[in-house]
């Protein structure tokens, strides 16, 4: 359950950055919704806050897509504590 949590929990965190960053298309998925926001980011002008918030946001999808590949996928290279 604890790993469930974290999961969640880096979820929520992904979910509140991309708010952050204009998506808050709720409904799609989050990988889609990363791409998505990279795409139109990479297409405008944008100001150091923004970029900023995009940062922690590559890393908060990285720091989830480590968990979920660790913990939830057959073959995992180790858990998460």
């Amino acid at each position: 359950m604890r790993l469930v949590r974290a999961a969640h929990s880096r979820a929520e965190k992904v979910r509140r950055l991309l708010r952050a960053v204009g998506d808050e298309a709720e409904s799609v998925a989050l990988s889609v919704r990363f791409r998505r926001t990279g795409r139109r980011l990479e297409r405008a002008e944008v100001d150091d806050s923004t970029a900023e918030t995009y940062a922690q946001l590559t890393l908060a999808v990285h720091d989830l897509n480590l968990l979920v590949g660790k913990t939830f996928y057959p073959g995992g290279a180790g858990r998460e504590t």
